[in-house]
């Protein structure tokens, strides 16, 4: 088995999709799924909301306090939930230890992306992409990625960090090369962190923003001006949502803030909803399949 530093990333043969332009980031309030009666439903919440992000090519979905001042341990969870669905099923014992929160992680749906390949062996006729595990033991690194038989390389790295191969069959031996996700230009899956500030805070940092809401601008009434605004935009792109119990409108009111001062444009993706109230998961669904159609027609 050997690994190799050589060539560029760009000249391989490579099984994954291109990432999204512009990038989407997303704003999900901290209180999702806190309205769950039980922790399975609320597993199985989560677990539909993320796969939104991975469908979708999200490169980033940020956790936001509703309420800054009055954090909630609800974020955490959602984090969790998150992570755990983005680790490579193969990795998910060595890092995640039990816990009463994991209890139904068997309900998440799998994620199944490009990084989590189930073969026990990568093919020979392209390079796939295999998260792995980092080892140190003695004067090697070996590296846990799935694969029948760990891989082992000369040059050190730190016990316990993960990194990202590309992983290819030559014959009896398996070609392997460490890369970094910046350097790509694939989708490899979704960031999660938290934010614990207010929202303008986090929001100031994109060059574009978009705020989804009841009492936005109606989807066609902005469609021709959102399409030039995505193509040009240089940079990220942050998408907010609002809760189940708060319109973004008025989680920005709580926060002492106005929605016209923080985002660039509030739109309605859903004009004349046929139910009172949409819930989160549904409106990501929504927003993010118009917003891809949205990047996607250049013409």
């Amino acid at each position: 088995m050997a690994g190799d530093s050589s060539d560029s990333s760009s000249t391989f043969n490579v099984d994954a999709p291109p990432a999204a332009k512009p990038e989407i980031h997303v704003l999900i309030p901290s209180t999702y799924a806190e309205d769950a009666a039980h922790l399975r439903e609320k597993t199985m919440r989560i677990g539909f909301l993320f796969r939104a992000m991975a469908i979708f090519r999200v490169s980033h979905m940020i956790i936001y306090q509703e309420e800054p001042e009055k954090p909630d341990g609800n974020a955490e969870l959602i984090k969790l939930f998150s992570e755990y669905m983005s680790t490579a099923p193969y990795l998910r014992r060595r890092l995640f230890k039990l816990r009463p929160e994991l209890k139904y992680a068997g309900l998440l749906p799998p994620l199944n992306i490009y990084t989590h390949p189930q073969s026990l062996r990568p093919p020979s006729d392209f390079w796939e992409f295999r998260e792995a595990l980092v080892e140190r033991r003695g004067g090697l690194t070996t590296l846990h990625a799935g694969l029948r038989k760990t891989l082992v390389m000369e040059a050190p790295r730190r016990s316990g960090s993960r990194v990202l191969l590309l992983v290819r069959a030559h014959g009896n031996r398996i070609k392997f090369k460490i890369r970094r996700r910046e350097d790509l230009p694939y989708y490899l899956g979704t960031k999660v962190s938290i934010h614990r500030g207010k929202l303008d805070e986090v929001v100031k940092k994109y060059r574009y923003t978009i705020a989804t809401d009841r009492e936005g601008e109606p989807i066609l009434s902005v469609w021709e001006r959102l399409r030039s605004s995505l193509k040009a935009v240089e940079g990220p792109v942050c998408v907010a949502f609002g809760s189940y119990k708060r319109g973004l409108a008025e989680i920005a009111e709580l926060q002492s803030l106005k929605l016209e001062d923080v985002f660039d444009i509030c739109v309605n993706f859903i004009p004349h909803q046929g139910v009172r109230s949409v819930r989160t998961e549904e409106a990501v669904y929504s927003v993010l399949s118009l917003l891809n159609i949205l990047s996607e027609w250049r013409l």
